[in-house]
């Protein structure tokens, strides 16, 4: 479970506005627990409901790290803008995150692989229906994140931004 924000008044309560930042995002920064050891990887993601599907190659050593723990956390920033400052710590960034916990597993099921690909295809390509080739499914792996818990949060962000 996530901490009690420590300011408040930046935290992004509204499921509405947390499903947005989702759907702008571009790119998710997953957190795994490698023996001990924070281990995070950028992906390409989707969302299907309480679900966030992620695209990887078939092998890779996240797939050992989640079969040993399948706890996780992952990151997503959008509007992202560094605003210069006249002197040291003075600079300021402006953002809107979330931040979740969840448990992950690579996705073996065939129909639902096709609905994990078809949620990353939407997020990137839109909406509409997408035919995936024998060759590239049997490329390609998808891991499946049952989101548990997830928050918010904006900082400088005027009405409109």
């Amino acid at each position: 479970m996530p901490p009690a924000p420590q300011k408040p008044h930046k935290a992004i309560t509204d499921p509405a506005e947390i499903s947005q930042i989702l759907e702008k995002g571009q790119v998710l920064y997953l957190g795994l627990c490698d023996q001990g050891q924070p281990y995070v990887l950028p992906f390409n993601y989707g969302v299907a409901g309480d679900r966030v599907y992620l695209h990887t190659g078939r092998e890779g050593h996240k797939f050992a790290v989640l079969a040993a723990n399948d706890r996780v956390s992952f990151a997503v920033a959008v509007q992202v803008e560094l605003l210069p400052g006249e002197v040291a710590c003075a600079w300021e960034c402006r953002y809107k995150s979330v931040v979740a916990f969840g448990r992950a597993a690579p996705v073996e099921d065939p129909e639902e692989i096709v609905l994990g690909l078809t949620a990353i295809t939407r997020h990137y390509a839109g909406p509409g229906d997408y035919d995936f080739k024998p060759e590239s499914l049997a490329r390609a792996r998808v891991i499946r994140i049952q989101v548990e818990e997830i928050t918010g949060k904006r900082n400088f962000i005027a009405p409109g931004y």
